[in-house]
């Protein structure tokens, strides 16, 4: 997994490039945070492990505290073919009006809302 800054902000927003497959990974983002002075993440679904969709595994809440105890601003963008099952559904629906983490459908509103915080 690479980790830059997205492109044409008004503010830094982290985006990952790849697919992450630990919850190591987040503590990465965390370094590449201070290397980039962000404290903004965009995370898309399709660059999710399946694990995270299964809220039984516990990836998703561990991986998005992780992250969240460090003060970041995430924002999650789903698609309605990855959210399978109705317990991810619950938590996408609300994550939609989270303070930290927020999920989003498109990635244009994802990036507005972190650019606005």
């Amino acid at each position: 997994m690479e980790i830059r800054l997205f492109p044409n902000t008004n503010t830094p927003i982290l985006e990952l490039v790849g697919t992450i497959s630990s919850l190591q990974e987040a503590l990465d983002i965390v370094s590449s945070s201070y290397e980039n002075d962000s404290s903004k993440i965009l995370l898309r679904g399709k660059q999710l492990p399946p694990e995270f969709f299964d809220l039984q595994t516990r990836f998703a809440g561990e991986f998005i505290q992780k992250l969240v105890n460090y003060r970041f601003r995430i924002a999650g963008v789903f698609g309605e073919h990855e959210i399978l099952n109705e317990r991810f559904r619950e938590y996408v629906a609300e994550a939609r009006t989270g303070r930290q983490f927020r999920s989003f459908s498109t990635e244009s509103e994802a990036i507005f809302w972190l650019e606005n915080q």
